[in-house]
């Protein structure tokens, strides 16, 4: 992405000083303060862009009775998005948000959320 911004000329003479004295060109310097101005709103308003990390030790978890449940209902939720716990459907839809609330609303928000594709097509892929 590309943005143009017009500077006081002040300014302009501060972002290049500075950026000469890090050794960096302006873009990088300008991007740079951005991200870090960025970065303190959002954890003083107890929101992030980043993404944060809530645990490292938490076990892997077996969803090989999902995998069953695909491979048996396939055809029938074609090109849906299904939520699943072990070999029960939980919510699904055309769309992944809903579903993931309907999840979350009936107790089950580590559900495997997933869009369910026909036997010939692509796999998916995003939007």
């Amino acid at each position: 992405m590309s943005l143009n911004i017009d500077l006081p000329s002040e300014l302009q003479q501060r972002l290049e000083a500075e950026a000469k004295r890090q050794g960096v060109s302006i873009d990088a310097l300008a991007r740079s303060l951005l991200e870090e101005r960025l970065i303190s709103e959002d954890q003083q308003n107890g929101s992030s862009t980043l993404p944060r990390i809530i645990a490292t030790n938490l076990p892997i978890k077996d969803r090989s009775r999902e995998a069953h449940w695909l491979q048996q209902h396939k055809e029938e939720y074609a090109g849906q998005w299904v939520a699943l716990a072990g070999d029960r459907l939980v919510a699904s839809g055309n769309d992944l948000k809903q579903v993931a609330n309907a999840a979350r609303q009936l107790g089950e928000p580590d559900a495997l959320m997933t869009r369910v594709e026909s036997k010939g097509s692509l796999p998916f892929a995003g939007f």
